[in-house]
């Protein structure tokens, strides 16, 4: 099985957050939204597992979850609105 994981350079490097010389994607998925991202005008800045959410888990301690992306765009009528997205591939039940 062919591996699709690698490191993508940023076209517009000063839109991401996180240090933009280390962004790895661990799918195909991951990269084409990186790209998207990346081309994007509206897209104002985005990052790849550059925030974290702390939660308490079943076993009562602080974990740090990492969400796969977390993007701002700005909306049609100027304001922006900020996004956290997992890529998942869609697999049949």
């Amino acid at each position: 099985m062919k591996s699709y994981k690698g490191k993508y350079k940023p076209l517009n490097p000063r839109k991401y957050k996180g240090d933009a010389s280390q962004v790895i994607y661990r799918s195909l998925w991951e990269r084409k939204l990186m790209v998207y991202c990346d081309n994007n005008k509206s897209v104002v800045e985005w990052g790849s597992e550059e925030i974290w959410i702390k939660y308490r888990s079943i076993d009562n301690k602080i974990h740090r979850y990492f969400p796969d992306f977390y993007m701002k765009v700005r909306q049609a009528d100027g304001s922006t609105k900020k996004f956290i997205i997992e890529v998942k591939p869609n697999k049949p039940i």
